[in-house]
């Protein structure tokens, strides 16, 4: 009971001294301006990179395993650089959600295929989002519901009660809805209202889900979430690709595409797994035009 009593005081030490740091960085961020985000990411970014041993080389081995000999070792390495840049450059975005205007963040957004979206929504029978951790997908979700959408995201806050707490003031200030996944029940409950709500409930299908359908992604046997479309099939709902990334001249590009051609027959499982291939080439496109701001690369996809 002592080593336990203690390797629990220690957890919670851990999770306290984890909050208090990234709440004097959130400040410090929020107190600087925003033109010095790009440099700040640049310097940061690079500590990073040196430093995050383990993260650093699982996603130059994700790298290797999805494109092989096709792409040489210097481009996966200015990728893997890249991308954690672009994990500081989207927090202090994130950040900047928080002290800026609606008008000044739309500002910073351009969509494409807006007209998908109301096309899909006119049906009137609630919407299913595809999207992928990548680009600044939080603020992503903040520029949906300032342009009127009624899109809703699985969210699972992170590790340590103090975080997640801060997490959800967060999100909550800028009005922001999340289907928090802490408490299963509760979050399919709230899933199915929304849907019912003719709203538009949004899943990120991109990484490892040991529960769900094999397909291929990158030349490879994967197992992806199949929740949206289950979602999708189950509520007879239009699904429709939702996806972001940074452009070159630090712009939010926001690509909305569809309705998608979802397989519709008498064997449930099989659509699930067709629909869920479908939206996994959909995911491996936009990744493969822009490898640099997929963050799961940091995740152990290829199992």
């Amino acid at each position: 009971m002592g080593i336990k009593r203690w390797k629990k005081r220690k957890k919670g030490f851990l999770h306290l001294l984890t909050f208090i740091i990234f709440v004097i960085f959130f400040y410090v961020v929020k107190l600087l301006p925003c033109v010095m985000y790009p440099a700040i990411s640049r310097i940061a970014g690079l500590v990073a990179f040196c430093v995050m041993g383990s993260s650093r080389r699982l996603v130059l081995k994700n790298l290797d395993i999805a494109y092989g000999q096709t792409m040489d070792q210097c481009r996966k390495r200015g990728i893997c650089v890249n991308l954690f840049v672009s994990m500081v450059l989207n927090f202090c975005e994130t950040v900047q959600i928080s002290k800026i205007t609606v008008e000044r963040l739309l500002e910073m957004s351009v969509i494409e295929g807006e007209e998908n979206l109301r096309a899909a929504m006119k049906q009137n029978r609630g919407v299913v989002g595809v999207s992928s951790h990548m680009g600044n997908f939080p603020r992503f979700q903040a520029v949906l519901i300032k342009k009127g959408f009624p899109a809703n995201y699985f969210s699972r806050p992170p590790s340590g009660l103090y975080l997640a707490r801060f997490f959800r003031k967060l999100f909550s200030s800028v009005s922001v809805p999340l289907i928090y996944l802490t408490d299963r029940g509760r979050a399919i409950r709230e899933a199915q209202a929304w849907i019912a709500g003719k709203g538009i409930l949004c899943f990120y299908v991109d990484q490892h889900a040991g529960n769900g359908v094999e397909v291929e992604f990158f030349g490879r046997k994967v197992l992806s979430p199949a929740g949206a479309a289950m979602f999708a099939r189950k509520y007879n709902c239009p699904a429709v690709g939702l996806f972001t990334c940074r452009m070159a001249n630090g712009k939010q590009k926001v690509i909305i595409e569809g309705p998608y051609p979802l397989q519709r027959t008498d064997n449930p499982s099989e659509d699930i797994r067709a629909n869920t291939a479908l939206f996994m080439k959909r995911v491996e496109h936009h990744v493969r035009e822009c490898p640099e701001q997929w963050f799961s690369w940091m995740h152990r996809r290829f199992r």
